[in-house]
């Protein structure tokens, strides 16, 4: 698959981004557009911050050019909510000093975000391993019901994730593993009728498509060899046969594409016409 150079690609990108009438900002920035403004928020860990990316190929800011070219007549502002390293447990429960010992959910989304309309949650990598899948269930529908009760009508959309190429990066056994997360995702979206984001299908197709090169290279060999970290194919030439060089399962920007094309195919399946406002059908 031929590779799009990463300047013209963020050239693009911040194009789209400053023509469309929709706009993308984090907790904190002041949300533009008004009252009749549609808000879409991502909840997630790194895999959907990707904070180690330039910020206009966030998945919010891609998410959002989108959006704006597909629902012309709307103004639809998107909210990044996720963290590095968060899972459904920490953002709910854990009071740490530096928030004033409030949760992160209650600092910076209830406290940041007075408005949602469409939530797309994405949440397991950090979950798995710390909770059973059982457990990691439960707190994902507490997690459903919170933002329910806290955003009445709000519009919950759940996500799948990570699948990682067994060739250069990880094994089919890790992505036996994953999958095995999500599809604990999957039935709460089954059972509870909400639209499903399969990015863990798509990446799949994709990567047996032979566009495999879909997250960072390694943080611990980048680090030690360049000073820094390395999110794109630009240092490969040099680090050609070192063993472990592309295992990372962070996405890169092309993932980041990609997922966000998967989110607003399953956002215009099921809302073709208008993204709906907090309780409406």
């Amino acid at each position: 698959m031929p590779r799009v150079g990463r300047a013209v690609l963020l050239a693009i990108l911040l194009l789209v981004a400053l023509l469309g009438p929709s706009c993308s900002y984090a907790p904190g920035g002041s949300p533009a557009g008004g009252p009749d403004a549609i808000v879409v928020a991502h909840f997630g860990d790194s895999t959907c911050s990707t904070d180690y990316l330039p910020a206009p190929i966030h998945i919010d800011r891609v998410l959002n050019a989108r959006l704006a070219e597909h629902y012309p007549a709307q103004r639809i502002v998107d909210v990044n909510v996720c963290k590095s390293g968060d899972y459904v447990f920490r953002l709910l429960h854990e009071r740490r000093p530096w928030l004033f010992f409030r949760t992160r959910y209650e600092r910076e989304v209830r406290g940041r975000v007075p408005h949602i309309d469409v939530a797309l949650i994405r949440y397991g990598h950090n979950d798995r391993g710390r909770f059973t899948h059982e457990e990691f269930r439960r707190q994902l529908e507490e997690l459903c019901d919170r933002l329910q009760r806290d955003y009445p009508g709000v519009h919950l959309v759940l996500e799948t994730n990570s699948y990682i190429d067994p060739v250069h990066n990880a094994s089919d056994r890790m992505n036996e593993e994953y999958d095995r997360v999500w599809e604990v995702v999957r039935r709460v979206a089954r059972e509870r009728r909400y639209p499903l984001v399969e990015v863990f299908a798509r990446l799949k197709h994709e990567v047996q498509a032979g566009n495999w090169d879909l997250c960072i290279r390694n943080d611990e060999l980048a680090e030690k060899r360049f000073g820094r970290q390395i999110v794109d194919d630009s240092k490969d030439g040099e680090m050609a046969g070192a063993a472990d060089w592309f295992r990372n399962p962070h996405p890169n920007f092309r993932a980041v594409t990609i997922t966000a094309d998967e989110e607003f195919r399953t956002l215009t399946a099921t809302w073709p016409d208008r993204l709906p406002k907090a309780g409406e059908g």
